[in-house]
């Protein structure tokens, strides 16, 4: 997937960007498992980890993103508009 992140270090906040296809309704899923994340169209979905976040915790929401998108799980959510992701 895509990654909104600037390349330079001096400019990178604490916020990652993923792109990925259906993001919206993938967002949702990811909402669905406790997943505490945010999605903003032309943006993506949006990861802002703190600094208790350990590696194991990123690691799973990437790995549930792609089980996600590999599983066709988003489907149950698409179409479903939501105000506040």
């Amino acid at each position: 997937w895509r990654v909104h992140a600037p390349r330079d270090a001096e400019r990178r906040g604490g916020t990652v960007a993923f792109d990925v296809p259906q993001g919206a309704d993938v967002a949702r899923a990811l909402l669905a498992r406790d997943v505490v994340i945010d999605y903003r169209p032309g943006a993506g979905i949006r990861v802002a980890p703190h600094f208790y976040t350990t590696d194991a915790e990123l690691d799973a929401c990437v790995a549930a993103m792609d089980e996600i998108l590999a599983t066709g799980a988003w489907k149950a959510f698409a179409g479903v508009q939501s105000t506040v992701t």
